[in-house]
């Protein structure tokens, strides 16, 4: 469980992280421009590790612990052709990725070790 817990932790910083971040923005913003809701479900399995590492049980990292559910909700209203939810269900995750991406950054992300 330790080395599970290491390789999720390792995807959500450094250089891992930033390419992670993006590849999930760019899908969000695809699946929500095209419609589609497969992409909209890879990206909630890619926001996985950011989740798990930089969650918590209690407050405000409560919100980042739903956000896979998030994401999950947002597919199911691109499937039902519902505008609104799917682009409301979605702006959590993108608000939250793009402060990851801006605190990685700002740690100088140059390797990837934790």
């Amino acid at each position: 469980m330790d080395m599970v817990n290491n390789i999720l932790i390792m995807l959500a910083s450094g250089i891992p992280g930033l390419v992670i971040a993006g590849v999930i923005l760019i899908l969000m913003f695809l699946a929500l421009i095209r419609k589609e809701a497969g992409l909209m479900v890879f990206a909630a399995l890619l926001i996985v590790p950011f989740a798990y590492a930089l969650g918590s049980w209690f407050g405000v990292g409560l919100i980042a612990r739903a956000l896979p559910l998030l994401l999950l909700g947002s597919a199911f209203a691109i499937s039902k052709e519902d505008g609104i939810f799917s682009w409301a269900l979605s702006a959590p995750s993108f608000g939250y990725l793009i402060y990851t991406l801006f605190k990685i950054l700002s740690a100088g992300a140059v390797d990837i070790s934790v």
